[in-house]
C-alpha cells in the first residue's frame, strides 16, 4: 500500500512539473493585443503588463470579454508551439482555441474565439515580451 502512494505522488510531481513546462517563464510581461473581427477593420492596438506564472495559459486581455474568467484546458506544447482551449460553462457559452509561437523573450499568439449563441466569431492577437520580474502585488494571470 506504501508503495502505491510513493508511486502515485511520483506521478503527481512528474504531471506537475511537465506543467509547469507549457508556458513561457514566470514573469511579468508588456503584451500589446488587437481584436481581428471578419469584415472589419482590426481594432486598435492596447497594451497591458500582465504577470504570467509557469504552467498557466496565457490569458484574454481584451475588455468586456467573457473568456477572460473562464478556465483553460488541453494545454499543449509541441516545440515552440502552446496550443488550448478556453471554455465557459453552460449552453451557447464563449469557447475559444488558441495558439502561441514562444519565444527566447516572449512570445505571439492568436485566440480564436466564438461568442456562443451570438453567432460571433473574432481573434485576440498578441505580441508579449518578458520585461522582468513579477513586482509584489502582481496579479498572476
Amino acid at each position: 500500500m506504501r508503495m502505491r502512494w510513493i508511486a502515485l505522488a511520483a506521478l503527481c510531481a512528474c504531471a506537475t512539473s511537465a506543467l509547469a513546462q507549457e508556458t513561457v517563464p514566470s514573469g511579468a510581461y508588456e503584451v500589446t493585443y488587437s481584436l481581428e473581427l471578419p469584415h472589419v477593420a482590426p481594432t486598435q492596438s492596447n497594451t497591458a503588463k500582465v504577470c504570467l506564472a509557469d504552467g498557466h495559459a496565457f490569458p484574454v486581455l481584451s475588455a468586456n470579454n467573457p473568456l477572460a474568467r473562464c478556465p483553460a484546458s488541453d494545454v499543449r506544447r509541441e516545440g515552440r508551439e502552446v496550443s488550448f482551449r478556453i471554455a465557459c460553462a453552460g449552453p451557447n457559452a464563449a469557447k475559444a482555441d488558441a495558439l502561441f509561437d514562444l519565444r527566447d523573450d516572449g512570445f505571439d499568439g492568436r485566440i480564436a474565439m466564438n461568442m456562443g449563441g451570438k453567432n460571433m466569431t473574432m481573434t485576440e492577437v498578441q505580441h508579449g515580451r518578458r520585461v522582468g520580474d513579477c513586482a509584489a502585488g502582481d496579479t498572476i494571470r
